[in-house]
């Protein structure tokens, strides 16, 4: 059998445990000070992990370039929306 053989992004070391995927870049609307996001990913484990950076922490940790964050990223205001479409169901 053919064995799927994982592939680990490369991150800095402050980051907790092997990044497998990040799943979500979201804006943390709540920090006055700069832009800030919260980071969701899988770790080698399959387990979820979070953590809260700044613009120059997710770049400088996570070593994603502009089309990974474009792609990865949901403003504050749509997770609210999708929350509230969630609970109106």
């Amino acid at each position: 059998m053919n064995e799927r053989k994982v592939k680990y992004k490369r991150v800095d070391s402050l980051v907790h445990g092997e990044v497998q995927e990040i799943k979500l870049i979201g804006e943390d609307a709540q920090h006055e000070k700069g832009k800030h996001y919260f980071v969701f990913w899988l770790n080698h484990n399959n387990e979820s992990r979070s953590t809260r950076v700044s613009h120059k922490e997710l770049f400088d940790w996570f070593k994603i370039d502009q089309a990974e964050f474009d792609n990865k990223f949901v403003k504050a205001s749509d997770l609210d929306f999708a929350v509230y479409q969630n609970e109106n169901l």
